[in-house]
């Protein structure tokens, strides 16, 4: 008998042993340590560890999002969820403000003639019945990304970038809209592509002309817009003739981004997530946590009764928001480009690019933050731009590039090619042999003439001269 129990609990074990695994997150990458990363599955949510930040991205269906906290605090999460894209129109000398957006639940006649009015356009009778006609064309102005069906793109895990020299240095994946809900927006299927990228060293990224330094403490993106059916171009086709008797309209295509600070425990850690994810709007938390915005050297207190809105400046080159918990010295960061690339879609990437200025501006009201990141008209050309996101605190963007990762502008793939990633060390190396002995004998030619000057001085002293 004797026997037999001790059979019992070694096949107990062996049985424990085996299902243990079972009940663990599936974790990919290695030990967390400098340059390396941990990716596993909790629930809906797909965890990126690295050795300075954690990012968690919604793994089933959703509007495509970030939550983020700092390692060493992680008592605190960042959310930035893009809500969707909406279509504006701005007369002659107008600056995109929040109220200038259309209402789809207005009458667009009534909403247009009201903004046309306080312009100073009044139309006449010959127009107003072609502007009623024209006005069942359109698609609504606003497009949500929130009930449209996203694919996140793992393929299937998380996709590892490799230098030249064989290192891992970072991650990347991506957001593509595969189906919309609303038959009018059919045209955005497969066509809006957000690529998302993170290093685990700091990094020189170039796209064509333009570059950016990315550091380990932040997520980049790259939205790619392609075959956007504007309103405008729409209205004044329906027009025609009379499309000559509206003052000049300037179009501009929104992204609008929320963006808030939590504060989190190791038991509600998942249900505040799942809040920001469905939406579920507080305010008390920024009151609790005495939230801050600054832009700049200005700060706004997100835990009052608050109606401000301004331009986004640039903090450190790049236009920047950072938001925190009061008398923290860490905050949480939302940057971008300011520069978009614009490419015809009937030609390369590399042919016929072109660079266009992109603004963004904040709306802080109650306690809610919003971003809206305004690009010009591309007409059917595909637009492309990079936002990131991350955390600030002392010394954490200080750190020197490693690499430089060119990318390739005619792929969408999320993983640039090898070949393109090159370390600095390697670029150095790679200067011709005569530029460095010219540059040698240049210094010693400069430092020969310093120290003939210094005996020069010293002689005419002893001199006294």
């Amino acid at each position: 008998m004797q026997m037999m129990g001790q059979s019992k609990i070694v096949v107990a074990i062996i049985i424990v042993i085996l299902l243990f695994p079972l009940i663990l997150p599936v974790c990919y990458g290695q030990p967390v340590g400098e340059g390396n990363y941990m990716s596993y599955q909790i629930e809906d949510w797909m965890i990126v560890e690295t050795d300075i930040i954690t990012v968690a991205i919604p793994s089933d269906k959703t509007a495509p999002m970030f939550v983020w906290w700092y390692n060493d605090d992680d008592s605190i999460i960042y959310v930035v969820r893009y809500e969707g894209l909406a279509e504006a129109w701005l007369f002659a000398s107008e600056q995109f403000r929040h109220n200038l957006l259309f209402d789809d639940t207005k009458d667009f006649k009534s909403e247009f003639m009201e903004h046309a009015h306080e312009y100073g356009w009044v139309g006449n009778s010959l127009i107003t019945p072609k502007i009623n006609k024209a006005a069942d064309d359109l698609h609504p102005f606003f497009f949500s990304f929130y009930d449209e069906a996203w694919d996140l793109i793992t393929d299937p895990d998380m996709q590892e970038i490799k230098a030249q020299d064989g290192k891992v240095i970072g991650l990347a994946f991506a957001f593509i809209l595969k189906k919309s809900t609303n038959p009018e927006f059919d045209f955005t299927e497969d066509n809006i592509l957000i690529i998302n990228r993170i290093y685990f060293v700091p990094v020189e990224e170039r796209i064509g002309e333009s570059g950016i330094t990315l550091f380990r403490s932040e997520l980049k993106s790259d939205i790619v817009i392609s075959n956007w059916q504007w309103n405008y171009d729409i209205f004044m086709n329906s027009l025609g003739e009379f499309s000559d008797e509206i003052p000049d309209l300037s179009p501009k295509l929104i992204l609008s981004t929320k963006f808030n600070i939590r504060s989190v425990d190791e038991v509600n850690r998942f249900d505040i997530m799942n809040e920001e994810r469905y939406g579920i709007i507080t305010t008390s938390e920024q009151r609790r946590l005495g939230a801050q915005l600054r832009v700049g050297d200005r700060t706004v207190e997100l835990s009052g009764a608050i109606d401000e809105e301004g331009d986004i400046i640039a903090t450190d080159g790049l236009p920047k928001l950072k938001i925190s918990a009061k008398e923290s010295i860490i905050t949480g960061f939302f940057r971008f480009n300011p520069k978009a690339i614009i490419v015809p879609q009937t030609t390369s990437y590399n042919e016929d690019q072109s660079i266009t200025d992109v603004k963004g501006i904040f709306w802080a009201i109650n306690g809610l933050l919003k971003i809206f990141i305004v690009y010009d008209y591309f007409d059917d050309n595909i637009l492309r731009h990079d936002p990131s996101i991350g955390v600030s605190s002392p010394g954490l963007e200080d750190e020197t590039p490693q690499y430089v990762v060119d990318l390739p502008l005619g792929t969408e793939n999320l993983v640039p090619p090898s070949q393109s990633i090159i370390s600095i060390s390697t670029l150095l190396s790679q200067v011709p042999l005569l530029e460095l002995v010219m540059a040698g004998i240049l210094f010693t030619i400069i430092i020969a003439m310093v120290i003939a000057a210094t005996k020069k001085s010293d002689i005419e002293v002893l001199d006294g001269r």
